[in-house]
């Protein structure tokens, strides 16, 4: 009876440290995630041309593929409405037409942002960051 308890402990504590380290990686994919939102923020000021926001928009678009990647295991719910945030974002920042008075967009690029930044809070609280 003891060979077979401790026969299932070992396969036990290996589950439990690949889930530790899903919830770490998925972690740290949300911190580069949040960080990236927030540059984006910071870069919608008076002046910014849409090539910054392009540019922005592109390494939120790479923490993003990232943090699906790292997440899709420790709190589904939570990454399914981060994805219907960032394709809500994703859809404000290319309606930007390239001759768009920006000062237009910037308010609306903001909220957009913010959204997705809630969703990740929400994602980083159900994995225990």
């Amino acid at each position: 009876m003891l060979a077979g308890c401790s026969a299932s402990s070992p396969g036990t504590s290996v589950s439990s440290a690949r889930a530790e380290e899903n919830v770490s990686q998925a972690c740290a994919a949300a911190s580069a995630y949040a960080a990236a939102l927030t540059n984006f923020k910071q870069t919608l000021k008076p002046g910014v041309t849409v090539g910054q926001i392009d540019s922005a928009r592109d390494e939120v678009a790479k923490t993003y593929d990232d943090l699906i990647k790292a997440s899709q295991d420790v709190a589904k719910d939570e990454v399914d409405a981060v994805k219907a945030a960032e394709n809500e974002f994703d859809r404000a920042v290319k309606a930007v037409p390239d001759d768009a008075t920006l000062t237009q967009a910037v308010g609306s690029l903001r909220d957009e942002a913010a959204k997705v930044q809630a969703a990740v809070s929400d994602l980083r609280t159900a994995a225990k960051c």
